[in-house]
């Protein structure tokens, strides 16, 4: 069966129709967002049968019936994300914007930032 490529913008990643909280992009979520519409699909917002494959590199996810161009993200998902990618890496903002790393010992100052809008942590490369 050959799916219709449709675009989805402001797309976020989710387990059912019920919101309960972001999942990682990944096989047996769902994708949900707004489709600019096409022949296949009217204008308006989505929520997608079950992802079936992902391929992070050409920003494309596939469900039962459609493949799926990714497009901007949700900016709260964004911001989940960012979370989820600093809780892995062991790092902890506190209310001044310091950044820490989180060791069962203590706290270790690594840096104090204000993040600017747009702000994403990257890890560093060695």
């Amino acid at each position: 069966m050959n799916k219709p490529l449709v675009k989805i913008e402001n797309w976020s990643v989710v387990d059912d129709l019920i919101f309960h909280g972001y999942r990682e992009l990944e096989p047996g979520q769902r994708l949900t967002g707004d489709i600019p519409g096409n022949a296949n699909l009217p204008k308006g917002v989505i929520y997608t049968s079950v992802i079936e494959g992902v391929d992070g590199t050409k920003g494309l996810v596939e469900t039962f019936n459609s493949v799926y161009e990714l497009g901007r993200p949700n900016e709260e998902y964004e911001r989940w994300l960012l979370e989820q990618e600093e809780a892995r890496a062991g790092l902890v903002w506190d209310d001044v914007h310091s950044c820490f790393v989180n060791t069962s010992a203590r706290k270790q100052p690594v840096a104090h930032v204000v993040p600017s809008p747009g702000f994403s942590w990257q890890p560093h490369q060695r």
